[in-house]
């Protein structure tokens, strides 16, 4: 079980490096975008309520940008530490590190659960999250005799 468990965090590694990465792009090109509506040829051609409302927009805009970075991150650096929990699993070593990633695991998608929608990736982040966990608590215990 160990080893399924380290597979399936390397696999959860893997979707977080590329949504991290998609989050990270996407949350820059938000806050580019709402930089952009700044232009001084698109305040001369806007009437005082128009610009009342874009302000409005870039408010929400830059701050949905920054969160999606933020969350970018997050996911980059849970992959290093997906990653070394399976490996952790695959030596039998080190429960309460392997706790930490498989914790890290749920925590990342069921962020990303709230910001979209649950979908195949999650469940396999979940799972890897699950199987982690319980995989370094039953660390150090002896394993069960075989039946005769």
């Amino acid at each position: 079980m160990k080893v399924a468990a380290g597979v399936i965090l390397i696999i959860a590694a893997v979707f977080n490096l590329f949504a991290g990465l998609a989050y990270l792009g996407g949350g820059a090109a938000t806050s580019g975008l709402s930089s952009a509506m700044d232009s001084a040829v698109m305040q001369e051609q806007m009437t005082e309520a128009e610009k009342a409302e874009m302000e409005r927009v870039q408010d929400e805009v830059g701050g949905a940008g920054m969160g999606f970075m933020a969350f970018g991150v997050f996911l980059l650096v849970s992959v290093g530490i997906l990653i070394a929990g399976a490996v952790f699993l695959f030596t039998n070593k080190k429960a309460q590190f392997i706790m930490v990633a498989g914790g890290m695991a749920i925590v990342a998608e069921v962020i990303g659960i709230l910001i979209t929608t649950f979908g195949i990736t999650n469940l396999i982040g979940l799972v890897g999250g699950i199987l982690a966990i319980i995989c370094a608590k039953s660390m150090g215990q002896p394993d069960a005799a075989p039946v005769e």
